[in-house]
């Protein structure tokens, strides 16, 4: 398949963005607790599964329901899957780092340095860049960063999200 085809199949589905947290909420979770383990947090998944399934829902809310660096205006979308899951009209997501662990090798990437992110966005746009680093593009990208971390700093700030993560304890 080739991407102009993957990219169009992603504009012809209605739910290209939610399908896979609305039916693959199990592979997320299992694909976050390794990054939070390499954090020092324990975590099993039969243990934390619904606490994880929680706090990926607001990760995604606070991201309006899309992928960290989604943009309307175009006619095809600027966010798509890597080659092997072009077969697919809806995005894979995967864990990106907002703080870059290859710029920061000591930082230990705590729950709150993840997002959810499409192959291209991870790969392509950040790539080992810090999130605050692709401000200095400018226009409609550094104003979806900005929107995303205000979104996410309220959420942060909140009471659901300390009871969820200090379930994580």
């Amino acid at each position: 398949m080739k991407l102009s085809d993957h990219r169009q199949a992603l504009a012809n589905n209605t739910a290209a963005y939610t399908y896979e947290i609305e039916h693959n909420i199990d592979r997320l979770v299992s694909t976050l607790i390794p990054h939070l383990r390499t954090s020092g947090v324990k975590l099993s998944r039969k243990k934390h599964r619904d606490v994880l399934a929680n706090i990926i829902a607001m990760f995604f809310d606070a991201q309006e329901k899309t992928p960290i660096f989604h943009v309307e205006g175009t006619e095809l979308p600027l966010c798509w899957n890597s080659p092997r899951d072009w077969d697919k009209n809806y995005i894979k997501y995967e864990w990106g780092h907002l703080r870059s662990k290859n710029q920061n090798p000591t930082l230990l990437p705590g729950i709150e340095n993840f997002a959810l992110y499409s192959a291209r966005c991870n790969k392509h746009i950040q790539s080992s860049m810090n999130i605050e680093e692709l401000m200095i593009y400018g226009g409609i990208l550094a104003q979806r960063v900005s929107n995303v971390l205000t979104k996410r700093r309220i959420l942060f700030a909140s009471k659901i999200w300390r009871d969820e993560i200090e379930k994580l304890k």
